[in-house]
């Protein structure tokens, strides 16, 4: 699919135009990116994406070919940012700012102004945006269908419930991630980035699943484990490859087919 990336780019300006308010900490400061050939009028399905550390909207929109993945898919392109570029999930330096009720003013704001499919909400992020997934989707989990967070976990302490329920989510990891190893590691002295394996148990018994998973696939240099019979009806995927901390935009494009094949989501994309 050819991606005219020029009216991408427009469209990213104006919908950002659309979004500031006056500046302060809570400013809904984000970029929307509609799909290049969206009709102007039929509702779409929305990705909200949040950076890793020290990036910026700016830099994610720039990304031809992470912009390009979410065009093809045929989603509205929803990236925010935050004071210090960073994300306050639970166990960060900015634990105390409410990054909950940002995204979810952020979400409302992108649907008054863009037609959006309800049912196809989804939340991916890389770094600590993929911690701010995670705390999400255990936190903060109502009206998304699906979570995709790469390269992220919880950080500590763990949490003791998942208040808002089961989910659906498929985590993407690295095993020689030396930036957020996967059995976690504590930074600056005090603020520790949990172990997946552990993060992945919570998950886990908040779906009520089996402690094996139901299959095992390949996909774009992943090695991916689906648990698709949890009693909750819900699903995990988890997919690991051999690389180091990064996101690839096939990645997020398999997880966003990975969300809309699942049951109670419309016909795939």
């Amino acid at each position: 699919m050819r991606i005219d990336l020029l009216r991408v780019v427009i469209l990213a300006i104006s919908a950002l135009l659309l979004a500031l308010p006056a500046r302060s900490e809570d400013a809904l400061t984000y970029r929307a990116l509609a799909p290049p050939h969206w009709d102007g009028k039929s509702a779409m399905p929305l990705l909200l994406y949040l950076h890793g550390y020290g990036q910026t909207s700016d830099e994610i929109a720039n990304d031809k070919d992470l912009v390009a993945a979410v065009a093809e898919f045929g989603a509205l392109f929803v990236i925010p940012d935050r004071p210090g570029h960073a994300w306050a999930h639970r166990g960060a330096p900015a634990e105390g700012r409410d990054d909950f009720g940002f995204l979810r003013a952020v979400i409302a704001d992108a649907k008054a102004k863009f037609p959006i499919d309800a049912q196809k909400v989804y939340a991916a992020g890389f770094s600590i945006g993929g911690s701010m997934v995670w705390d999400l989707a255990c936190h903060a989990a109502q009206g998304f269908a699906a979570f995709l967070p790469v390269s992220g976990a919880f950080w500590l302490p763990y949490p003791e419930r998942c208040e808002t329920g089961p989910v659906n989510l498929r985590h993407v990891h690295g095993v020689m991630d030396t930036t957020v190893p996967m059995g976690g590691r504590t930074i600056f002295g005090r603020y520790t980035q949990g172990d997946v394996g552990k993060g992945w148990d919570i998950l886990r018994a908040t779906d009520r699943c089996g402690s094996e998973e139901d299959r095992k696939t390949r996909e774009e240099l992943l090695s991916c484990q689906t648990w698709s019979s949890c009693a909750s009806g819900h699903q995990l995927q988890l997919c690991i490859h051999d690389d180091g901390h990064e996101i690839q935009p096939a990645w997020l494009l398999g997880g966003l087919r990975w969300a809309a094949a699942l049951p109670g989501q419309k016909e795939k994309p």
